[in-house]
């Protein structure tokens, strides 16, 4: 079973691992004090959120990833960059965070749609975490509009 589950997993702690680290250079980058505690925290949420990924597919006796996609460290990079010769905006960093938490969110949901029942239940039970850094995504995102 944790062979044929262990690429769903992966994809999602990857994605997530991906997503904290750039919640953590976002909450170093951004002016605002509150935005940087709200972005710590959500950077703190994904890391449980893979950890108990991480301990489910161990328990499976699968294994799991310990780092994020190969274009992880490059976007990060990337944004490193352009923050120093162009700061980004607090706008643009709930933008850019906004949208990668919405890829991750619908690869949660596609992953709980095609992982065998017990899988989809083990993920289902993952889902409020997750589903507290969307809301928090969503209503900062909405303030900036």
């Amino acid at each position: 079973m944790a062979l044929a589950t262990q690429p769903l997993y992966n994809a999602l702690i990857r994605r997530g691992i991906d997503l904290q680290r750039l919640c953590q250079l976002a909450a170093q980058q951004v002016a605002e004090p509150g935005l940087r505690v709200v972005l710590l925290e959500n950077a703190a949420a994904l890391e449980m959120f893979v950890l108990d990924l991480q301990m489910e597919l161990s328990a499976r006796g699968g294994r799991p990833a310990t780092s994020g996609r190969w274009r992880g460290p490059l976007q990060r990079r990337l944004a490193r960059w352009w923050s120093r010769g162009m700061p980004l905006r607090d706008s643009q960093w709930i933008r850019l965070l906004s949208r990668r938490e919405r890829v991750l969110a619908s690869l949660f949901e596609d992953t709980v749609a095609l992982a065998p029942v017990d899988t989809a239940q083990c993920l289902r039970r993952l889902a409020p975490r997750l589903q507290a850094v969307h809301l928090d995504m969503g209503s900062l995102a909405g303030a900036t509009r």
